[in-house]
C-alpha cells in the first residue's frame, strides 16, 4: 500500500464521517466572523491592520489544530490496525506519516482559502493583500508540517481514546487563549504573560507576522524537527494500540 493510496483512504474517511470533521472547516471562519470583527473595533489602534493581524493568528491556530488532528489520526489508525496493515504489506513509518502530511497539508490549504475569503469580505480594505495572504499561507503550511508532526508523534504513543480525547480538552483552548493569535499581549503581566512566553505558537504567529530570512529559516527549522520527531517515535510505536 503506497502512500498516496494511503493518503486516498484518509481523504475518504473525510469524506465518509464529514458531518464530524465540518467543524474544522467552521471553527476558523467562527472565530474570525465572531471574534475577530468583535475585536476589530477595540484593537485596530493598536494593531497596524487589525485584519492582517487577525488572518495570521488564524493561520497559526489552522497550523495548530493540525497537531490535534493528526493525533486522532494515528490514534485511530493504531487502534483499528490501518498502521498494522501498511507496515505489514512493506510500508515504512516514512511513508505512513507523508500520508498524514499530503492529508493534513490538503485541508489546511483548503481551510485557509476559505478563511482568506471570509476575511476579504469581513475586513474589505483592511484586509490583507492577496500577495500577503500567499506569503502567510505558505509559511503556515511549513508550520503546519511541524505541528502534524508533533501531532503524530503523540498518536503513536497514546494508548486509549480518553487519553487523546484529555490531551486535546486541555491543550486547545488553553493554547489559543494564552497566545497573541486574535490580540496582542505586549502589555499584559503575571501569569498569561508567563504562559505566553513559553509556547512555540507565541513565537511562530509573531514570525509570520514578520517574515523575512530569519523566520523563514526558523519555520524550515520547526517542520524538520516535527517530522524528526514523528519518524523517530513512529518506528518505536506498537503498530496496534492496546485499547480494545
Amino acid at each position: 500500500m503506497r502512500p498516496l493510496v494511503l493518503t486516498k483512504y484518509h481523504f475518504a474517511s473525510l469524506w465518509n464521517w464529514r458531518t464530524s470533521y465540518l467543524g474544522r472547516f467552521i471553527e476558523p471562519v467562527a472565530y474570525l466572523l465572531f471574534l475577530t470583527a468583535g475585536l476589530r473595533s477595540h484593537l485596530s489602534e493598536s494593531t497596524d491592520g487589525y485584519g492582517g493581524f487577525a488572518l495570521t493568528g488564524l493561520t497559526c491556530l489552522l497550523a495548530f489544530r493540525a497537531s490535534t488532528s493528526a493525533m486522532s489520526d494515528v490514534a485511530n489508525d493504531r487502534k483499528w490496525g490501518v498502521f498494522a496493515i501498511y507496515t505489514l504489506q512493506g510500508g515504512s513509518a516514512r511513508g505512513y506519516l507523508l500520508s498524514i502530511v499530503l492529508y493534513g497539508g490538503a485541508v489546511f490549504l483548503g481551510q485557509f482559502v476559505l478563511l482568506a475569503g471570509c476575511a476579504l469580505l469581513v475586513f474589505g480594505a483592511d484586509a490583507p493583500s492577496l500577495s500577503r495572504m500567499a506569503v502567510s499561507g505558505a509559511f503556515g503550511l511549513l508550520l503546519m508540517i511541524g505541528w502534524t508532526g508533533v501531532g503524530a508523534a503523540v498518536g503513536g504513543k497514546v494508548q486509549s481514546y480518553a487519553t487523546r480525547d484529555f490531551l486535546v480538552t486541555v491543550t486547545s483552548l488553553p493554547v489559543v487563549f494564552t497566545a497573541p493569535l486574535f490580540y496582542p499581549i505586549d502589555g499584559t503581566s503575571g501569569f498569561l504573560r508567563y504562559l505566553a512566553s513559553a509556547k512555540p505558537l507565541t513565537y511562530q504567529v509573531a514570525a509570520l507576522r514578520d517574515v523575512n530570512a530569519f523566520t523563514a529559516s526558523g519555520s524550515v527549522l520547526w517542520a524538520a524537527a516535527g517530522i524528526t520527531l514523528a519518524l523517530v517515535l513512529l518506528k518505536r510505536a506498537d503498530r496496534v494500540s492496546r485499547e480494545r
